[in-house]
Order: structure tokens, then C-alpha cells, then sequence
């Protein structure tokens, strides 16, 4: 017999089923407000008739409309409240899954303690209930945690016990979701058969049991894995099957991520544009799904993207934004290569200081991570830092790491970090002087690009840094054939920086071949193309440049304008090598303009810099510039000490050329030094020293320029006038007979 109590209560408990299944309905419909009105009446109702269960039940919805409504704390709240209903109603399987559903909202909000101690609470009860799939789903759960920490190695341990418990109870799902996250480690470990295994027989169990979701999910597992072993065809295959599919079951996140993969693909042909459009589509739907870790990832291409685009300032509050969010989520795995990144953009803007540290914080989270490639690029961007402070040694030491870390590495993955390395290196030995050792590493720059489809991008880097050396050599024509050549390699490519650099040489020789109204409007040129890509030390060369237009124009108080703002630029940039070419020419114009103490003072710090850098070039161009002060001021002492040093820095300049039949053009470039150095020693009368010095340059280079700098001192030499006393113009007429004596006897 039915009481009025237990008549009410029954009638309370149906009124609770049919809010209950009012929430469902809503819930399906995506009527979430209207859901989370009926889940909560029914939990009051389920508790006040004392079915604990079923209140749990409708609070557990009540979170997980919180977790879809972007409120986690609320979500929180409601697994915790739910939990208590469970314990209450001695459902302890009910309590095990809630507190996994706890930890899952914990570890998003990077709260990995938290969410670990709610993993093992409920792998507790699920192995006291021997509750397989339980245990399978928490050792899921504790891998994820581990891969957010970095810890590979125990995250590949749960994922392994995962795998074995879902097998156990013929869990196929969930069997495919552990294998491909173990595969993720394998892909990380660089064992890519291993993870192209795992990720295959993902793919395979998802088909068998139509878990589409699964199947874009492991098809970009396999895209990425492609694309980390640079076989981009297989890669970009897969990818556009996975879009497909996620665009048809409207997948969102898994069409984001497909996309993404394409974009990264993009990225490496170096298609920038269409790369752009892939990771600003992907970031858009990161975003409006609130996927934080999508956000971070799309954000690191797109910063990338934007640095090969030369919009630096865009690229560095994308890549800041990403790294804050990687780092609020506590996923180390994403910072170091956007660390890296970072650093490499702050390099670009001329923040050297700043992109060392960032670069080193990089490098050492990718050497803790074994991120090999990442940390070849940290190397890379730290190689060319300390080359612009300055520290060519240290400059080298990085480089060469680059290619030791190669060493664990097949040759078509080491090849593009490689090939960067080798350019570098051969930069860093025009610098110090070694002409030979540059050839070198552009052979072997040669050599690597011709192993890889991608590291054939740098080809046109190569042939620049081809031309330079070219130029330091004294073979100008070939110069610029050389970038002549660059630029058509160049038309194909997205890079506003490479076409800068390009312009930049092709300036330089025509500098170096005398055309000047040529070599100006191409120096203007090129501080354009700089200053679009926000490139401080670029635009720095190119007004020092205009400098040195006007220095061999005689323009000198344009000269001295353009070499100021040019050293304002370096001391931005703390490009210290550039720094030290401005403060020579800033010389050379003081001395034209009779300025020669302060002439001497600029000279000295130039001296010193290139002392510091060990460039012998830099260091015989300001000694035989501050020898001509001391020869104008009759100090033919101190002018000979000078030239004779700048003499054997040159002399062993030319003599690291590979082929000595450059010698010939490299020493004609020092035609007015030497000739100079002679004029020193007949001032001496040390007539068979100069004898000597001439004729040892014509054995090399030949007569024709010397003969021509002879001729040119004969004639300015004045032997006349009311402006010399006549023991001057003695003096004057018997030094122009020496020199005519030298010239003829040559």
C-alpha cells in the first residue's frame, strides 16, 4: 500500500526523469542554457527524493555544458559536487569516471598536480573494481600529463599500459587512441617506422569501426610524421584526404589541423602566401573552439610565415602570444621551437642582445628535449648574433655544432640546417680573411643542397654568398655574374629579405666597378626593400653604402650625413663588424676634408674593433689609411710601420685564394697602397726597399695600375709656385725624379 509520502516522492522522481530527459533533449539540440535549467531542477529533485545517482548524474552534464561554454573553474565545481552525489550513493565506479573527467579539466588548465592526483584516485577504485577500461582510460589520461611535461619516456609507458588493458577487454577505440599517442612519442623520438606503424594500425581500427573523428585525427598524425621526414607528396596526400573527410562529418578541429599540416607543407616549398592563407584559416577555427594548444601551434607558423615575410612586428606579437600560451597550458614540448623563433625575430629587428638570450633559453630547452633540428636552428640564429657582436670565434664554434648535431641525422633531414651552417661559416672566413676555407664551405654548401628538394630553396643564398666572396677578391665581373645568376634563382621565391641582399651586392659591385650613379641608385634600392622588412642593420649597410658613393664622388658633406646615420643604425643593431666599416670611412672622410686628428681618433677605433674581430682586411684598410696621415704629415716612420703591417695582413689575405690566378686581381685592389708604401720609402730614400716591394707586386698583379698611381704622384707632386719655400720644391723636383727612375725601371 502506497503511502502520501512515497506517492509524492514517486511523483517527484518521475517529475525528475522528465527534467532530466528535458535536459538530454536540449542538450542534443544545442539548446545549452535550456539544458543546464533542466540538468540542475533535476539534480534538486533526484536529491531531495534521496537518489543520489541519478543527481550525480544530472550534475556531471551540468560541468560538461560549463566545459563547453568556456567556464572551466564552473566545470571544476560541478565534477567536484558530482562526485560527493556518487560517494553518497556508494557508486564508486561513477565517482572513478567523474574524478578522470576532473583531471581531464585540470590538465587544460595546465593545474598537472591536480589533475594527476584526480587521475590516480580513480585509477585506484578502477583497479579495486578491476575495472580494465577503467585503468586503460587513467593510464591514457597520465600519459598526456607526462607528454605536457616533457617526460617522453613515462609517457610512453602509460600509453604502452594503455594499449595492453584496452586489448584485454577488446576496447578497439580506445586501443587506437593510446596507439596514437604512443606514436606521437615514437614521431618525437625520430623513430618514424615505429610511429608510422603505430599511427597505421590506429587507422585501421577506426576504419573497422567507422570512428571518423579517429581517422582525420591519425591521418594528421601521419601527415606530420611525412613532413618531419621532408617526403612532403605523402604528406600533403594524406592531409587532403583528412580535409575532406573532416569537412564531411564537420570535424572542425580536425579540419583545422589537416589544414595547418598543409600550411607547414606550404611553408617548406616556400609557397608563403598560400602557407598564410592554410594557418590563418586554421587559427580562425582554433579560436572560435577555444582549442588553446591549436591557438599556440597555428600561432608559431604564422609567426614564421610573417618573418619570411619580412613583417617582423606582426611575427613578433603572434610568436609572444603563442609562447604565453604554450606556457600557460604547461606544454613544454611547443615552447622550445617557439622560443627559438622568437629569438630569431628579435635577431631580424636588431634586439641582439635579447635574441641571444632568447636563443639560448631556446637551445637549451630543445637540447633538454631532444629536439635536434630545433636546437640546429637555435645554433644557426646564435652563430649569426655573435657574428654581428662581433665574436667571430664564437660565431664559428656554433656553426660547427650545427654540423656534429648532423651527425645523428639522415642526410636529406640534416641537409637545409646544414647548408645554412655552411653559408655562415663561409661568411665568418671572408671576414677573418680565409679565402680558401670560404670556398670550402660553399662546395659543401653545394654538395648538401643537392641532397634535398628543400634545402635547393637555399641555393640562391649560396650564390650570393658566392658573389661576396668573389667580391673580397677583387673579381668583380664574376661578382656580378654571380648575383646576377642569384636573382634569377630568386623569382620564384617569397622572400623580401633575399631580394634586399641582392640588391644590396649588386650595389657593392657596381660600387667596386666604378659606376657609381649605378651603384647609388642601387644602395637606395635596397634601404627601400630594408626598411619594408623593418631590417635596422640592412638599411645600415645600405645608407653606409650611399657613403661610400659619395666618399668616391667627393660629396663629402653627404658622406659624412649618410655615414653618421649609418653608425646610428649599427649601434642599434650592436652590429659591431658594420660598426667598425662606419667608423673607417667615417676616418677617410675627416681625412679628406683636412680633419686629421679626428681622422686619427676614428682610425683607432676602427683599428681596434677589427683587432677585436680578427679581420685582417679591416685591420690593413685602416692601417694604410692612417699611414697616409702620417706620410701627408712628413712622419715617414710611422707611415712605413703602418703600411708594412697592412702589406703582410694583405699579402696573407691573397695567399689563402685557392687559385693563384686570383692573386693578380686581389692585389690590384691595393695598387695606390703599395704605391704609396713605395712613396714612403723614397721619402727615406730607401730607394731598393721600394724598388723591391713594387716589382714583388707586379710579379702578382702586374704593371698597369701600378705605373698608373706613379704617374699620378708625378704629375701632383708640385715642383713649382710661390706656395712651397724653394727647399720644398727641391725637395718636391728630386722626389718626382726618383719616382719617374722607379716607374721606368719596373
Amino acid at each position: 500500500m502506497m503511502t502520501p509520502d512515497n506517492d509524492k516522492k514517486q511523483q517527484d522522481l518521475q517529475l525528475a526523469e522528465k527534467r532530466l530527459q528535458a535536459g538530454f533533449d536540449a542538450f542534443n539540440d544545442g539548446k545549452l542554457d535550456k539544458a543546464s535549467e533542466a540538468f540542475e531542477d533535476a539534480e534538486v529533485r533526484f536529491r531531495v527524493a534521496g537518489d543520489f545517482k541519478k543527481a550525480g548524474d544530472s550534475r556531471v552534464m551540468i560541468a560538461e555544458i560549463s566545459e563547453q561554454n568556456g567556464s572551466p573553474e564552473q566545470a571544476i565545481a560541478g565534477y567536484q559536487r558530482a562526485i560527493r552525489h556518487f560517494e553518497t550513493a556508494e557508486r564508486l565506479l561513477q565517482v572513478a569516471a567523474t574524478k578522470l573527467s576532473l583531471g581531464h579539466v585540470q590538465r587544460q588548465l595546465a593545474q598537472l598536480d591536480k589533475a594527476q592526483d584526480a587521475y590516480q584516485e580513480a585509477e585506484q577504485i578502477y583497479r579495486k573494481e578491476q575495472n580494465s577500461r577503467g585503468v586503460g582510460n587513467v593510464e591514457l589520461a597520465l600519459g598526456h600529463i607526462e607528454l605536457q611535461r616533457a617526460n617522453i619516456a613515462y609517457a610512453a609507458e602509460h600509453y604502452e599500459e594503455a594499449i595492453r588493458r584496452f586489448k584485454e577487454v577488446g576496447e578497439r577505440t580506445n586501443e587506437a587512441d593510446a596507439s596514437r599517442s604512443l606514436a606521437d612519442i615514437h614521431a618525437m623520438e625520430r623513430k618514424f617506422g615505429e610511429a608510422e606503424t603505430a599511427y597505421k594500425h590506429a587507422l585501421e581500427i577506426y576504419r573497422e569501426t567507422r570512428d571518423n573523428f579517429g581517422v582525420v585525427d591519425a591521418q594528421v598524425g601521419l601527415g606530420r610524421i611525412y613532413i618531419e621526414q621532408e617526403h612532403l607528396d605523402e604528406a600533403s596526400a594524406v592531409l587532403a584526404d583528412a580535409t575532406n573527410l573532416a569537412q564531411q562529418i564537420e570535424y572542425n578541429l580536425g579540419q583545422a589541423d589537416a589544414n595547418l599540416g598543409l600550411a607547414e607543407i606550404y611553408l617548406l616549398q616556400g609557397q608563403i602566401d598560400q602557407a598564410l592563407i592554410g594557418a590563418q584559416g586554421s587559427l580562425q577555427i582554433y579560436t572560435d573552439e577555444r582549442s588553446a594548444l591549436g591557438t599556440a601551434r597555428a600561432g608559431r607558423i604564422l609567426a614564421e610565415i610573417n618573418l619570411r615575410r619580412g613583417q617582423l612586428g606582426y611575427a613578433n606579437s603572434i610568436v609572444e602570444r603563442a609562447l604565453r600560451t604554450y606556457q600557460a597550458v604547461a606544454y613544454r614540448l611547443g615552447q622550445a621551437e617557439t622560443t627559438v623563433i622568437q629569438g630569431l625575430i628579435q635577431s631580424k629587428r636588431g634586439f641582439i642582445s635579447r635574441a641571444r638570450q632568447t636563443l639560448e633559453s631556446g637551445r637549451q630547452q630543445a637540447h633538454t628535449l631532444g629536439q635536434v633540428l630545433t636546437e640546429q636552428k637555435a645554433l644557426i640564429g646564435l652563430g649569426e648574433v655573435e657574428r654581428q657582436m662581433g665574436e667571430l670565434g664564437r660565431a664559428k664554434g656554433l656553426y660547427a655544432e650545427v654540423d656534429t648535431l648532423g651527425e645523428h641525422l639522415d642526410e636529406r633531414t640534416a641537409a637545409s640546417n646544414r647548408t645554412q651552417a655552411e653559408i655562415g661559416l663561409a661568411r665568418l672566413e671572408i671576414l677573418l680573411g680565409d679565402m680558401k676555407e670560404a670556398e670550402r664551405h660553399l662546395l659543401r654548401a653545394e654538395e648538401t643542397v643537392s641532397k634535398n628538394s628543400l634545402a635547393a630553396q637555399l641555393t640562391p643564398f649560396v650564390t650570393i654568398m658566392h658573389g661576396q666572396l668573389r667580391l673580397a677578391e677583387g673579381d668583380f665581373n664574376e661578382a656580378e655574374r654571380l648575383f646576377t645568376i642569384a636573382q634569377e634563382q630568386a623569382k620564384t621565391h617569397q622572400d623580401p629579405a633575399l631580394k634586399a641582399d641582392l640588391t644590396l651586392g649588386l650595389a657593392q659591385t657596381a660600387l667596386s666597378q666604378g659606376n657609381f650613379d649605378a651603384a647609388l641608385e642601387l644602395y637606395l634600392d635596397a634601404g627601400r626593400q630594408y626598411q619594408l622588412n623593418e631590417s635596422t642593420d640592412g638599411d645600415g649597410l645600405a645608407v653606409l653604402g650611399n657613403a661610400q658613393v659619395n666618399v668616391a664622388q667627393e660629396r663629402w658633406e653627404e658622406a659624412m650625413d649618410n655615414c653618421d646615420a649609418a653608425m646610428i643604425r649599427f649601434k642599434q643593431a650592436d652590429d659591431q663588424p658594420s660598426e667598425a666599416d662606419a667608423q673607417l670611412i667615417h676616418g677617410l672622410i675627416n681625412r679628406a676634408q683636412d680633419e686629421q686628428e679626428v681622422a686619427l681618433s676614428d682610425f683607432e677605433q676602427a683599428l681596434k674593433l677589427y683587432h677585436q674581430q680578427r679581420r685582417p682586411l679591416g685591420v690593413a684598410d685602416t692601417r694604410f689609411a692612417r699611414g697616409s696621415v702620417f706620410l701627408l704629415r712628413g712622419d715617414y716612420v710611422r707611415a712605413r710601420d703602418d703600411q708594412s703591417k697592412a702589406i703582410v695582413q694583405v699579402e696573407r689575405v691573397m695567399n689563402s685564394i685557392s687559385k693563384p690566378e686570383r692573386w693578380g686581381m686581389f692585389l690590384r685592389q691595393y695598387a695606390q697602397q703599395y704605391a704609396e708604401t713605395a712613396l714612403a720609402d723614397l721619402q727615406q730614400q730607401h730607394y731598393e726597399e721600394a724598388r723591391a716591394l713594387l716589382q714583388d707586386f707586379i710579379r702578382v698583379a702586374g704593371s698597369k695600375e701600378i705605373i698608373k698611381q706613379l704617374r699620378s704622384y708625378e704629375t701632383d707632386i708640385p715642383v713649382s709656385g710661390d706656395d712651397l719655400t724653394p727647399e720644398e720644391l727641391s725637395r718636391n723636383r728630386e722626389l718626382v725624379r726618383h719616382l719617374t727612375e722607379l716607374r721606368k725601371g719596373l
